[in-house]
């Protein structure tokens, strides 16, 4: 092809099963040396035809075992590692037309992988749904987040990874239309650490406009980001690490990337924060983001999400009641009365579990369902755009049924990639895919998921509550107002950074 004219320059994808695919579309210049805890600058204009066939490099980052462990991998396998990260990846059915644009934020918290993994190939989504799918890599951990609130020229550090964000949606409005997208059209999506991205940006000045539609998925910590006292924490942390008493920001910028890798695996995790410049309220505490009023929302998680978090010792699935327990204890900080209160409304709400399953149950209350619900409460109170909740049910068949629902299940039948992540759902669910992927697309299209492979979905509100079950026979119905949730109503949320290990392991 002759190639597609950007502001960056000219660029040519390959054709492949009937889409086009532009990988590592450069909306940003390298954030390494002098440009390290700085707002990113815009990709300058280069010569020639640049052929965007190949993924760019993950986002500075510690390795973990997840990254090739085959059930986890789909989702969080990173490629090298650069501070010259700033790439974008766009799948397209045609070079021509108007269609809803799909921007994809990863998860892995604020620290980890990349959205180039194999889960999250575009194409099979693009093609189905005639939609045009963007993954994206931007700065993470202290690299996109490390505050230096004394120094007044390192202003963004505290946000530079969703400044990355900001900076990438400019370049799609600014070249969207040439690959066949919208740019009057575009949702953004982010399950997990990607949801809580996607909430920040809802309450980000710097963000309003550049879109349209919001979709969080298993948000954990998504109400907040961090206030000055954790980011200085974060500093601390990373200081000792390091060797350092006080963190000097010229001088981190002559640190190797990866002494700054290592030592930040030993810091407490960085995220955005409250800096009165880019973000000065949190996205959802106590109301919705004024400025994300009009915004339609889509959110929801998967019904048993904290199995995620057991995977690595099978005892964890056979485990006694008396554990099941003691382990909740620990992870809720409440006394063995209002645990066993908890685990009596679970077994009242689905008769038949096993202790493990019982724990599971819990856990995924807590951690998961209140905050999607207390989310999707606070932004239907706007009412101005309509919200639509979504709880997943589909259990993968893997591990003898043990991981029944996890952390990040539905995903490959949103992206139609049950292929690539077959050691975490076997063979998938052609009707699920098909109901996913309408599903979403339908939102991205119309700001509403109803398909004719829904039942009616009606928009959440706090008297109803409807929330769509979503399985191979989906079903509509009122989240109920009593049960373990009501249990759980005054604790605090579950908090970025909070361990799982006290659920893991004894």
């Amino acid at each position: 092809m002759r190639g597609v004219e950007t502001t960056g320059g000219r660029v040519a994808g390959q054709r492949v099963g009937g889409v086009w695919r532009f990988l590592c579309l450069r909306y940003g210049e390298d954030t390494g040396g002098f440009r390290r805890f700085h707002a990113p600058q815009a990709a300058r204009p280069r010569a020639g035809l640049y052929q965007a066939v190949s993924p760019g490099p993950s986002a500075p980052q510690a390795k973990v075992p997840q990254n090739t462990d085959p059930f986890f991998a789909w989702y969080s396998a990173i490629g090298a590692v650069s501070e010259d990260c700033l790439f974008l990846n766009l799948y397209t059915p045609a070079l021509t037309g108007k269609r809803p644009v799909l921007v994809w934020l990863h998860g892995g918290g604020w620290t980890s992988y990349s959205g180039t993994a194999p889960g999250f190939d575009g194409s099979r989504l693009a093609a189905h749904e005639d939609v045009v799918v963007v993954t994206l890599n931007h700065r993470l951990g202290v690299f996109g987040h490390l505050a230096f609130p004394d120094q007044p020229q390192f202003a963004d550090s505290g946000n530079a990874g969703l400044l990355d964000i900001v900076l990438a949606l400019e370049w799609l409005r600014d070249n969207i239309a040439a690959f066949g997208g919208d740019p009057g059209c575009v949702t953004l999506i982010g399950q997990s650490g990607g949801g809580a991205k996607v909430a920040a940006l809802m309450a980000m000045p710097a963000a309003r406009g550049l879109f349209h539609r919001a979709a969080l998925h298993s948000i954990g910590s998504a109400l907040t980001v961090a206030e000055p006292d954790e980011a200085a924490l974060v500093a601390r942390g990373l200081g000792a690490a390091l060797g350092m008493d006080r963190l000097d920001p010229v001088t981190l910028q002559s640190l190797p990337m990866e002494r700054l890798i290592a030592a930040s695996a030993k810091a407490p995790p960085a995220r955005a924060m409250l800096d009165g410049r880019h973000l000065s309220t949190h996205p959802f505490d106590g109301q919705a983001p004024a400025q994300a009023a009009g915004i339609p929302l889509l959110i929801g998680c998967t019904n048993t999400e904290c199995s995620y978090y057991l995977r690595d010792d099978p005892a964890n699935f056979t485990m006694d009641i008396a554990t099941a327990r003691r382990r909740l204890e620990r992870f809720l900080d409440l006394p063995p009365r209002r645990v066993a209160m908890i685990l009596d409304a679970c077994r009242a709400a689905t008769p038949g579990l096993s202790p493990s399953d019982l724990l599971i149950l819990a856990a995924s209350e807590q951690m998961f369902k209140r905050p999607a619900h207390a989310v999707a409460a606070l932004q239907s109170a706007s009412a101005r755009a309509p919200v639509f909740v979504w709880q997943f049910d589909w259990e993968s068949p893997v591990e003898g049924g043990r991981m029944r629902g996890p952390h990040t299940v539905e995903l490959p039948f949103l992206f139609g990639s049950t292929a690539a992540a077959a050691a975490c759902v076997g063979k998938g669910s052609p009707r699920m895919e098909r109901l996913m992927m309408a599903s979403w697309a339908a939102f991205a299209r119309t700001g509403r998921p109803q398909t004719i492979l829904t039942p009616d979905w009606h928009p959440y509100d706090a008297a109803d509550r409807w929330t769509m079950h979503l399985n191979d026979a989906p079903h509509l119905d009122r989240d109920p107002a009593d049960g373990p949730r009501a249990l759980l109503s005054d604790l605090p949320f579950y908090r970025y950074g909070q361990s799982m290990a006290t659920l893991a392991r004894d």
